[in-house]
């Protein structure tokens, strides 16, 4: 039995360091296919932050004022940033400095997803081994977990994005969260653990909130089953008690902790769990019995509520909870009707297609149920975790592309639960026979006879007796009409035919190995062409020449290399905020908005500029900024450029702006502009030169434009004088911010 252990151990062992390695693979087609070039757009912000950080060290990190974004506001980092990623980054860099690698930081963003990646997928391992108590379900969820692309998605090396990082930590904190719960012992240490994991959550993603809310509402539901037990109280206490001391501290979480909405549930659920412990140790004191402790519970909480109530009605009015975020609100709403144009327009807000999950999961699709539906036998609280996690995670997925992702551990697990229950089953059939042969040998003469209906006579008293009430079920069905009966004639058909036909279980578990190896088949190679249509870095292109050889489309960093070339170091560069990150991160250029959308207005003056006929928008555009970058790639074959953003622009520019009809920008149809969009400052820009129904542009001056087409630059002419940083120039705030109307980014108007 030792041995067969150690042979098992190390089976899984070998299982577990294949699911790393394919892991880490998979991830690398970026890198194999255009070189180590960060991607998209959010990485190239996260580049340049880690770079400042590495370059200023922690106290300058902080306190860092950016003035080359959102001119003429400028951005404070430091407060407005999730730095997890960037201080792990640099401390990666620092060791291998250290060691002497000479590894340049630039490589080291490129492969941490990849890295993260791998480590997500140990930490699945452990996770799906402490909810499932199988060892072979979690090395089978590792090996799923590993290459699916719900987790590929954002963990492809050149994708230095948050998510790569984040998703590490909330599978290890789930994990320690369910590893405290284990036995009387594991509370401290593993609950410590999981406030540890989910801080490092706080300082890497905004979606702590979920797994926040994901545990509290794990504890209520046990309390709720009646699973309420001191290691529940303990161990909740511990996580939240630290957790939420430390997270505060965090400039970009401060007080939200116990300000938001948003948090709130986990801490009632932190106030009503001490209320219950206090209860308990009443009872324990008094030695009550159950009906006197239901009696005291019951005036306890009636006294919270009333106190609770009293409380809530003092501090609602005075605005100390904050409202609901939009994106939040999205969640539980019609996605369109957020009220906030800015949420709308962004695609990973969408609502999730039915199709997008056979992309992201495949075949996992049809078995993550029916490893979910087993989740339900021999319940545990770990059990009772990865049951409202999933259910959760599904839900949330359905309502934004995005977070797909978060689905991704939940899937694997429960997917890994049913094809390991499988192939043990399977296993156990095939190789049983032998065993069950030899014990047939050693029965006497009666065994060989079969009975009248074939059934053999060599089975136990248990079996005989079976096979009676089978029998009765059989002459009942043939007697009665009774949908029961038969119900019952049908399962136990079924048990007699599953106890006494070893060779038809024998080959339903052939074709049950053949039918997961070739499930597995098809699921690794969707992953592996997943993995490389996810790797396409977007600032970089491949396409085919006629003679059908791969040609790398580079128009992009390109251009941004012509502005950083060709421009004055303190040239002011207006595009659409999508842009923003690549300009200053790769052309190393002032922006008027990026990625960050921190303000509505500043992004609505933005849209009045680019949406307004030429003369109106010059009067604004020359207090703001130098040249103007335009994306214009429909010109290449990729439709996907600013007049498709046009719509949002508009709308985001007349959420703000009155005189802006928001609807009127359109392409109709047969390409034709709307006159509205006809007439903007945008549409000329895209297509100046290329479309002659387009007039000569009066105040700008053609300056650059790629070599297929896809980026044009332009200079602004008559550039009006500086003002100081910090503030917009006075011909902005008396003749056009003052006849804009205030914007509620929570309401949506």
């Amino acid at each position: 039995m030792e041995l067969k252990g150690m042979a098992t151990v190390a089976y899984q062992a070998i299982v577990l360091a294949y699911a790393c390695y394919s892991a880490f693979q998979i991830r690398l087609f970026a890198v194999t296919n255009y070189g180590r070039v960060i991607h998209e757009f959010d990485p190239w912000f996260n580049y340049r932050a880690t770079e400042f950080l590495v370059d200023n060290g922690w106290d300058k990190f902080k306190v860092w004022f950016d003035t080359m974004s959102w001119y003429p506001l400028g951005r404070h980092v430091g407060t407005t940033i999730y730095p997890g990623m960037q201080i792990t980054a640099a401390l990666m860099f620092k060791l291998l400095e250290y060691l002497g690698t000479g590894i340049p930081l630039n490589d080291v963003c490129v492969f941490m997803p990849a890295v993260f990646g791998t480590l997500a997928t140990l930490a699945c391992f452990f996770l799906a081994k402490e909810t499932t108590g199988s060892a072979n379900a979690g090395a089978a969820s590792a090996l799923i977990f590993a290459i699916i692309p719900a987790h590929l998605m954002r963990s492809v090396a050149g994708g230095y994005d948050n998510e790569s990082v984040a998703v590490t930590a909330i599978v290890l904190t789930f994990y320690f969260w369910t590893r405290a719960l284990r036995d009387d012992k594991s509370w401290l240490t593993y609950g410590f653990l999981t406030a540890l994991a989910y801080i490092y959550m706080c300082l890497t993603w905004g979606g702590y909130t979920f797994v926040l809310n994901m545990i509290g509402l794990h504890v209520a539901m046990l309390i709720g089953l009646g699973r309420y037990t001191t290691k529940l109280h303990r161990a909740y206490s511990v996580f939240f008690f630290v957790a939420t001391a430390v997270v505060m501290q965090i400039p970009i979480v401060g007080t939200k902790p116990i300000q938001d909405m948003e948090q709130v549930a986990p801490l009632l659920v932190f106030f009503g769990i001490q209320v219950l412990e206090f209860c308990e140790i009443m009872r324990r004191k008094h030695k009550m019995d159950e009906r006197d402790f239901s009696t005291f519970r019951l005036k306890v909480i009636m006294v919270v509520v009333v106190f609770a109530g009293v409380f809530i009605q003092l501090v609602i009015p005075a605005g100390f909870f904050g409202p609901i975020s939009n994106r939040v609100r999205s969640l539980f709403i019609k996605h369109t009707t957020t009220g906030n144009p800015l949420v709308d327009s962004v695609a990973e807000h969408q609502a999730t297609r039915p199709d997008a999950y056979w992309l992201y999961f495949h075949n996992v699709f049809y078995y993550a149920p029916l490893g979910f539906a087993t989740m339900f036998a021999h319940r545990t609280d770990s059990k009772w975790f990865i049951i409202a996690y999933t259910l959760m995670a599904a839900y949330f997925s359905r309502k934004m592309v995005r977070l797909i992702l978060i689905l991704g551990p939940a899937a694997a697990i429960c997917a890994g639960r049913f094809a390991a229950l499988a192939m043990e089953w399977s296993m156990l059939q095939v190789f049983a026979q032998d065993e069950a042969k030899e014990e047939g040998d050693d029965e006497d003469d009666k065994a060989e006879t079969p009975s009248k209906d074939g059934t053999p006579q060599s089975k136990a008293l248990k079996a005989e007796k079976s096979a009676k009430k089978a029998k009765r079920a059989e002459k009942n069905a043939k007697n009665s009409a009774s949908l029961s009966v038969q119900v019952r004639y049908i399962k136990n058909l079924l048990i007699r035919t599953y106890n006494y036909n070893t060779l038809a279980r024998k080959v339903v578990a052939v074709l049950a190995m053949v039918g997961m190896g070739a499930s597995v088949y098809h699921f690794q190679n969707h992953c592996t062409s997943m993995a490389q249509n996810l790797s396409e870095p977007q600032i970089m292109l491949r396409g085919r020449n006629r003679d059908g050889s791969t040609v790398i489309i580079d128009d992009f960093r390109e251009s941004y290399w012509w502005l950083r070339d060709n421009t004055p170091e303190d040239a002011r560069v207006m595009a659409w905020w999508d842009y923003g990150y690549q300009i200053t991160g790769v052309a190393n250029r002032t922006t008027i908005a990026d990625g960050n959308t921190w303000n509505h207005e500043h992004l609505a003056l933005l849209g009045k500029c680019l949406v307004s006929g030429e003369e109106d928008a010059i009067k604004m555009i020359r207090h703001l900024a130098d040249y103007m970058l335009v994306w214009s790639t429909r010109y290449a074959g990729m439709w996907g450029d600013d007049l498709a953003k046009v719509p949002h622009i508009a709308r985001i520019a007349g959420s703000v702006y009155p005189d802006i009809h928001g609807q009127g920008y359109y392409m109709e149809s047969q390409n034709k502009a709307s006159p509205l969009l006809e007439n903007s400052l945008l549409y000329r820009l895209h297509g100046y030169r290329l479309n002659p129904e387009i007039k000569a542009l009066k105040h700008f001056d053609e300056v650059y434009t790629s070599k297929n087409l896809m980026v044009r630059i332009y200079k602004v002419k008559d550039v009006a004088k500086r003002t100081p940083h910090g503030d917009y120039a006075p011909y902005l705030k008396k003749n056009i911010i003052s006849k804009s109307k205030p914007f509620d980014q929570n309401i949506g108007r």
